[in-house]
């Protein structure tokens, strides 16, 4: 059995410095990531805070525009029931001069010629 030799000095303080060399390397890689850790903890909320506000008014502006698309069809809507309540007023509607009807012009006309008004 061969006997076990102990190791030289050289090798001894050779082996101390690549230690204390791992170590340094070791030290100086948490600094950066302790560093880089500070740094996002500072830069996180401001990406959520710019994402969050990018979407917020993506989606206020998609909310106008289909609330202008509601308000104009309803304008559109009120406009033309207007449009038919004159019609039907002056007798300009196809109903009233289907069923022979008078429009209320006439019947105002009609009124004032007979005396009544």
């Amino acid at each position: 059995m061969p006997a076990k030799t102990q190791p030289s000095t050289e090798q001894l303080e050779q082996a101390r410095d690549q230690l204390r060399a791992a170590i340094r390397e070791g030290r100086e890689t948490l600094k950066d990531l302790r560093a880089a850790i500070k740094e996002a903890r500072e830069v996180a909320p401001r990406l959520v805070t710019d994402i969050l506000t990018a979407e917020v008014t993506r989606q206020i502006e998609v909310l106008g525009v289909h609330t202008k698309k509601a308000m104009d069809d309803s304008a559109a809507r009120v406009i033309r029931k207007f449009d038919d309540l004159f019609r039907a007023i002056t007798g300009q509607d196809h109903a009233t001069r289907h069923a022979g009807r008078p429009s209320i012009p006439e019947l105002i006309a009609d009124r004032e010629r007979s005396g009544e008004g």
